[in-house]
């Protein structure tokens, strides 16, 4: 980093989580950090398990209405989890 330049630590923490190859498996948990937020407390409290690998985000509901929901609803929040995380990292939902 060259001096006199400041940065903000967000761009640095990025840095460095890039240099030392964990952005993507800090994402991918950022994700399931965000879920409840971004499905809200209902369909949060009905969900099971959470998991992401390889871009995808496996998800368990406790309802199979919560379930059918969601499934009518993927793409909308694949994007609005990407938005959330702020880089494209769920590239599909798969729904147990």
């Amino acid at each position: 980093m060259k001096e006199g330049k400041t940065k903000r630590i967000d761009e640095l923490i990025g840095a460095a989580l890039r240099q030392m190859g964990l952005e993507k498996p800090f994402l991918e948990q950022e994700v399931c950090r965000v879920w409840q937020e971004v499905v809200g407390q209902m369909i949060a409290s009905r969900t099971a398990s959470l998991r992401v690998a390889d871009g995808k985000l496996f998800v368990t509901f406790t309802s199979a209405v919560v379930r059918n929901e969601i499934l009518m609803v993927k793409e909308g929040l694949m994007r609005a989890l990407n938005d959330r995380v702020g880089k494209h990292v769920i590239s599909d939902i798969i729904i147990k």
